[in-house]
């Protein structure tokens, strides 16, 4: 199980946030994706290669309003993978 921290932000301050545990080999990076925004209710961005990329290279992506269809409230929308010490 793999625990996803999902985080809105205004202003670089948290506005909203969540946090949810999948299983890594049977739920796909979109299938995550659109369990955080459901949390969050906010409606699920546009999903580039480049978030994948940063996600597996760096443990966390960002995505920008641009990357809505929709209007969104917040700057910006994060996603963190949480390891566990």
């Amino acid at each position: 199980m793999v625990k996803i921290w999902g985080k809105l932000l205004c202003d670089n301050k948290i506005v909203k946030d969540t946090t949810i545990e999948v299983d890594a080999h049977s739920t796909t990076f979109f299938d995550m994706l659109k369990q955080l925004c459901a949390k969050l209710s906010i409606p699920t961005p546009v999903l580039l290669s480049k978030h994948v990329y940063d996600f597996n290279l760096f443990n966390i992506c960002t995505f920008k309003p641009d990357d809505f269809v929709e209007s969104v409230f917040f700057d910006r929308f994060e996603l963190s993978h949480l390891v566990e010490r």
